[in-house]
C-alpha cells in the first residue's frame, strides 16, 4: 500500500506527492455529487471539500478534521477502495443513479451514512417529480452556521424589498428590520448565502451566535408580516419561493433533527413531495413553503 510521509488537507504539510496520492484515492471512491479532482498534487477548495465530504460519508465524522494523516483512520479508510459504487446493480444502473443523484442533490448537501442511505433509496423514486435536496446532515456547528446563512439570506431580501414600490410606513418598517439585522453581525458578515455549509467559519462568541439567533426568528416573523401585508410577491420579479425562504423559521442550533442524519429538506412542489415521502415512510412532512421538511426515522419503505 502506497503510503504518504506527512499530512494532507487543512492546516496539513501538503507535499506535492502526498496530496496527489490522496486525490488518487479520493478519486477511487464514490463522492457524488462531487466531481473527479484533478490529480495535479496541488491543495485547493475542491481537494479540502472531497476530503470532508469523504469524512462525512464513509467515516460519519460529525466534526470533520479535513486532514489524512499517515497511518490514521482516514488514510487506512482512503486505501481501501470498494469496487461498489453507486446505488444501482450494474455498470450501467450505477451511472444512472449517479447522474440522477447529481441533478437531485445541492453539491452542499452533508450526509453520514445514515443521511447517504435514505438519499440512495429516495433518488431513484422521485421519478420526472419537481424536487431537489437542498440540506440534509448539520451538525451543532453547522447549525449555528445555518442561522448565519438565514441571516444574510433575509438581509438581502429586506434590501431587495426596499427597491419595490412600497409605501413609506412600510419602507420604514423593512429599515428597521435592516438596522436590527446589522447591528448583530457575524464575522466575517458575507458568504454564507453563496458557500458550502460550515464555509466561512463564523468568529462570533456563542454568546453573540445565540442572541443573533433570537434576533433572525424575531425579523423573519416580522419579514414574513410584511411580506403579506404590502404583498411584496406582488411587487416583486424574484421567486415567491425566495420571500417564503426568508420568513421560514429556523431550528435553534443543537435541537435540529438534521443532526441525527435522517432529516432533508426538499425543495420543489411541496405537495407532491409531500405525498411521494409520506408513501415511502416518513414519520415527519413539514411544508415550510420554501420546501419541505422530511424526516426518515424508520428509513424508507421498500
Amino acid at each position: 500500500m502506497n503510503q504518504i510521509e506527512g499530512s494532507v488537507g487543512q492546516n496539513g504539510d501538503n507535499l506535492e506527492k502526498d496530496v496527489r496520492l490522496v486525490q488518487g484515492l479520493l478519486n477511487r471512491h464514490d463522492l457524488t455529487p462531487l466531481k473527479k479532482l484533478n490529480e495535479d498534487g496541488r491543495i485547493g477548495s475542491l481537494t479540502i471539500e472531497a476530503i470532508r465530504h469523504f469524512q462525512t460519508r464513509f467515516l460519519v465524522m460529525q466534526s470533520p478534521d479535513v486532514r489524512v494523516d499517515p497511518q490514521w483512520t482516514t488514510f487506512r479508510k482512503l486505501s481501501n477502495v470498494t469496487t461498489e459504487q453507486g446505488t444501482g446493480e450494474n455498470q450501467e444502473t450505477r451511472s444512472a443513479d449517479r447522474e440522477a443523484r447529481a441533478e437531485r442533490v445541492d453539491p452542499r448537501v452533508k450526509e453520514t451514512a445514515v443521511t447517504t442511505r435514505i438519499i440512495d433509496a429516495l433518488v431513484p423514486r422521485m421519478g420526472n417529480l419537481r424536487a431537489k435536496i437542498i440540506a440534509g446532515f448539520l451538525s451543532d456547528s453547522d447549525q449555528f452556521w445555518k442561522v448565519n446563512y438565514h441571516w444574510e439570506y433575509l438581509l438581502q431580501m429586506v434590501e431587495h424589498s426596499l427597491t419595490l414600490p412600497i409605501e413609506d410606513d412600510v419602507k420604514k418598517d423593512l429599515q428597521n428590520i435592516r438596522s436590527t439585522l446589522t447591528g448583530c453581525k457575524p464575522d466575517p458578515s458575507t458568504g454564507y448565502a453563496s458557500s458550502p455549509v460550515g464555509r466561512p467559519e463564523d468568529k462570533s462568541t456563542s454568546e453573540d451566535a445565540i442572541k443573533r439567533y433570537q434576533i433572525v426568528k424575531s425579523m423573519k416573523e416580522s419579514f414574513g408580516k410584511i411580506t403579506v401585508s404590502a404583498n411584496l410577491k406582488g411587487k416583486s420579479k424574484k421567486s415567491p419561493t425566495m420571500f417564503d425562504l426568508a420568513a421560514a423559521p429556523v431550528a435553534y442550533p443543537g435541537t435540529s433533527k438534521h443532526g441525527s442524519g435522517y432529516a432533508l429538506d426538499i425543495e420543489g412542489d411541496n405537495s407532491s413531495i409531500k405525498s411521494l415521502c409520506n408513501g415511502l415512510g416518513a414519520t415527519l412532512t413539514f411544508d415550510e413553503n420554501s420546501h419541505v421538511h422530511v424526516e426518515f426515522k424508520n428509513g424508507l419503505a421498500p
